[in-house]
């Protein structure tokens, strides 16, 4: 975004903040494709057309025709072996926080034609060129647990994030030291934001579905209960409330009777009495749970079932463009992926082209770096070729390094199990000797980030800015790497993460993330190989489900039954 077209502190002040200037901010900060999910379920999400309504914009379910249903409980299928996590400031798995945007709110949220809207902010002013931000607070919110929502709360969100060094504390790094007026509680129901410079994004980070940086917490729940309960039985105040948590088995969601968001007919939301969600590792298993019945809604869709949904009469696939990347992590402490040529010699071995057919039934957009089409400001066709397939050039580089004849394994949990396999395949017929090892999902992220393992197939699939798709990767592990789990050591990459992020000349930022993204390329911490669509699975008595990519917002869906 250039100065010339950098919003007003008046266009970024409350209570709405118009399409065109949201549309400026998303794109500033990379959500800009996020206006290609509103079109009709399973279609090519190209419209801007949305359904009237309080949520978040996006693809809409065709049983959402006339009056909601009220009453009755949505039965979900989650798949994953297990929710291990639902404390939102330490989320790092893409599927925890899908759930878990059911039961917190954000100081704002998207609005259905996708303007920035207050959720727990009533109204909002901009001032000294866009570093404060005050907020005025709604006066009617109650956590679950009963306790009133004041300003002390956004404080205590935001300081325990970062006090903490969450995951989410990198989307607060530019904000001023809180001791030192970062926060400032100005009433019961007022707040102040103060950054270091100005931050025209920071009304998206502090969104509920794709920000996340504040998502208010409960201080009293949180000493009362400890922090390892409420991470599996958090207490927000959103609509939906966790009354249920057996890990690995099933999560409990009641609507919350005193949530303070109603649609726009004054009607109370949610319209569900509640959501129960079985966590379903296997991929026969939760599609055919959705088509007959077991389930109404499936998050993900696996792949290799899909063409099942597309002839089901009733049930189908719900897409959105996937904003997102995948790729090989090769674990740098281990052998012999310490060696940059080693790697690159990985990724030109790989081709992925066939990796898509095999792995994705060819739904997924094959590329050599981490940067995806869906943020199109940013997206280029000629990256650098230092990914690109070259057999004969990677077995050399191989060779070289002696690596040739390198033994490894492809740690993996059910729900990647077929990409593994694909993978597998591949490099065992480049003369590696290479096995997968699958183990249930709640060890494969306590292993991954331990950094317990050979190689995985990993990346980023909620964050779609490309900063927040790459800052917890890639800065060092000891200065906000967060979810550096390959132990990528670059002091270049690092500094122009920091370097992009202070650039509000959009041309200007896009030249450094692309310089980025050169680096990382050649560096190869992760051979790139994919951007998948995002689906999800619903069945047609489902009304008023509203596809944003990576989220699956509740509060406004029903049961035609």
């Amino acid at each position: 975004m250039a100065d010339t077209d950098k919003p007003t502190d008046e266009q970024l002040s409350g209570p709405v903040v118009d399409r065109r200037t949201t549309m400026s901010l998303l794109g500033a900060a990379g959500l800009g494709a996020i206006a290609g999910c509103t079109g009709g379920g399973g279609g090519d999400g190209d419209s801007d057309e949305t359904t009237a309504g309080s949520d978040d914009g996006g693809d809409t379910t065709t049983a959402d025709e006339g009056a909601p249903s009220m009453g009755g409980r949505l039965k979900a299928g989650w798949f994953t072996g297990s929710i291990d996590e639902l404390d939102p400031a330490f989320i790092s798995v893409g599927q925890f926080f899908q759930l878990a945007g059911n039961v917190f709110s954000g100081l704002t949220k998207l609005g259905p034609d996708l303007e920035i809207v207050g959720d727990l902010a009533e109204d909002w002013e901009v001032t000294d060129g866009g570093k404060t931000f005050t907020f005025q607070l709604r006066d009617d919110v109650t956590f679950h647990n009963g306790v009133e929502f004041t300003a002390e709360d956004v404080k205590y969100t935001i300081n325990r994030t970062i006090s903490e060094e969450a995951p989410a504390a990198s989307k607060l790094s530019s904000l001023q030291p809180i001791e030192e007026g970062g926060v400032e509680v100005v009433g019961d129901y007022e707040v102040t934001l103060r950054w270091e410079e100005a931050n025209v994004t920071s009304l998206v980070y502090l969104t509920r579905g794709p920000g996340r940086a504040a998502t208010i917490v409960s201080k009293e729940a949180i000493e009362e209960m400890g922090s390892d309960e409420y991470s599996v039985t958090p207490v927000g105040t959103g609509p939906f409330e966790v009354t249920g948590h057996d890990v690995g088995s099933s999560v409990t969601l009641d609507a919350y009777d005193d949530y303070f968001e109603t649609d726009e007919d004054g009607n109370s939301l949610p319209y569900l009495d509640g959501i129960d969600v079985q966590p379903i590792p296997e991929p026969s298993s939760i599609v055919n749970a959705l088509r007959s019945g077991d389930i109404h809604f499936a998050n993900m869709v696996p792949l290799q079932n899909l063409s099942q949904l597309e002839s089901d009469s009733a049930a189908n696939a719900d897409r959105a463009p996937g904003i997102n990347w995948y790729g090989l992590a090769m674990n740098q402490d281990r052998e012999p992926f310490g060696s940059r040529q080693v790697r690159r010699g990985m990724a030109k071995i790989i081709d992925n082209e066939r990796f898509v057919e095999t792995a994705y039934f060819g739904n997924a957009l094959p590329d050599t770096g981490p940067i995806n089409k869906g943020t199109g400001w940013v997206w280029r066709d000629d990256k650098p070729s230092d990914q690109d397939f070259a057999l004969e050039e990677g077995m050399s580089m191989l060779e070289d390094a002696g690596a040739a004849d390198a033994s490894f394994s492809i740690l993996t949990a059910e729900s990647s199990l077929r990409q593994a396999k694909a993978m597998r395949q591949q490099l065992n017929e480049r003369g590696l000797d290479v096995d997968v090892e699958q183990v249930t999902s709640s060890t494969y992220w306590t292993r991954y980030e331990e950094g317990d393992y050979d190689v995985t197939i990993s990346g980023s699939v909620i964050d779609p800015d490309p900063e927040q798709s790459l800052w917890n990767f890639y800065r060092l592990p000891d200065e906000g790497g967060v979810w550096n789990w390959v132990n990528y050591q670059s002091q270049e990459a690092h500094d122009l993460l920091a370097e992009q992020r202070a650039e509000t000349d959009r041309d200007a930022r896009r030249d450094l993330l692309h310089e980025l993204e050169d680096t990382l390329i050649a560096d190869a911490p992760h051979a790139y190989l994919v951007h998948q669509d995002d689906i999800a699975g619903v069945r047609q008595e489902v009304g008023g489900f509203k596809h944003l990519s990576g989220l699956r917002n509740f509060h406004q869906v029903y049961l035609d039954e």
